[in-house]
């Protein structure tokens, strides 16, 4: 036990010192000040902290492993694609958002809030079509992050049953189910796969910087939200933007994080459905 905490002890300094690591959590907390800047409110800061929480159980429990592998056949044309696929998605967020067309509710209604549009083009373009492109290139479903390992699911676990209890308690429990369903289909699996399995790795193989990888992915992320978040009820774009890249990007940067360590989508799937069906 004292040589676990010395090394993580000694992990941690390494870690404080590392300059890119530095870097990339000042732009990462950017947003949150000038958040707290235009609100004056320490409330806005809680999900940070959830936030950074998440991030620090990750680093503990996984610091001392290597990060898994990952073989890829053509990086550069597939993060092309991965690219191409999320900057149709945004367009067809403003397009939805600012009434151009009308997505029926397939019946519906409002069951899952305002994500009851966006399950079934969701999963066919962020899911269905990058799922049938590495089929292709002769990826198998391991290689694309459907892993059963072990050690994955045992550190995704316990955050999976933190945020069901929490749902379970401050929802009643049909509608939390219903709403875990729709957002497992309508955001977990679709976005963790497009976001992570997909963009995220093939970042870190032409990169070879894996955080760098993790905070350019979930940059993404956040833009992709951007449409929905002023289709919404912000009066003004810089709280729109503030909210994209505050809690939503800090969000997939965590996840993104986790994936990092873990390469297991569907259990990072299960964790993000239980944040927006919980929280």
């Amino acid at each position: 036990m004292r040589s676990f905490f010395k090394d993580t002890w000694l992990d941690l300094r390494s870690l404080v010192q590392n300059r890119e690591a530095l870097i990339i959590a000042a732009l990462t907390l950017l947003p949150w000040l000038l958040l707290f800047l235009q609100n004056r409110d320490l409330n806005s800061l809680q999900s940070l902290i959830w936030i950074l929480g998440f991030i620090a159980f990750f680093w503990l429990i996984s610091h001392r492993r290597s990060l898994p592998p990952s073989h890829l056949r053509r990086p550069r044309l597939e993060l092309v694609v991965a690219l191409a696929l999320a900057g149709l998605w945004i367009l067809y967020r403003v397009g939805e958002y600012w009434h151009w067309y009308t997505i029926p509710t397939l019946g519906l209604g409002n069951s899952c809030g305002p994500i009851s549009e966006t399950p079934i083009p969701k999963m066919i373009e962020m899911f269905l079509v990058p799922v049938l492109f590495l089929l292709a290139l002769k990826y198998s479903f391991k290689a694309m992050g459907f892993s059963f390992d072990k050690f994955s699911w045992l550190a995704l676990f316990l955050p999976i049953i933190v945020l069901v209890v929490y749902g379970l308690i401050t929802h009643p429990l049909r509608s939390f189910v219903v709403s875990s369903a729709c957002y497992f289909f309508g955001a977990g699996l679709p976005e963790e796969f497009l976001y992570r399995a997909f963009i995220q790795t093939r970042l870190e193989a032409i990169l070879h910087r894996p955080l760098w990888a993790v905070w350019l992915a979930s940059f993404v992320f956040g833009l992709s939200h951007v449409p929905i978040d002023l289709g919404g009820s912000f009066v003004h774009w810089q709280d729109a933007l503030l909210t994209a890249f505050t809690y939503q990007m800090a969000v997939g940067f965590a996840l993104g994080y986790a994936y990092m360590r873990t390469r297991n989508v569907l259990g990072l799937s299960l964790v993000h459905t239980f944040i927006d069906a919980a929280i």
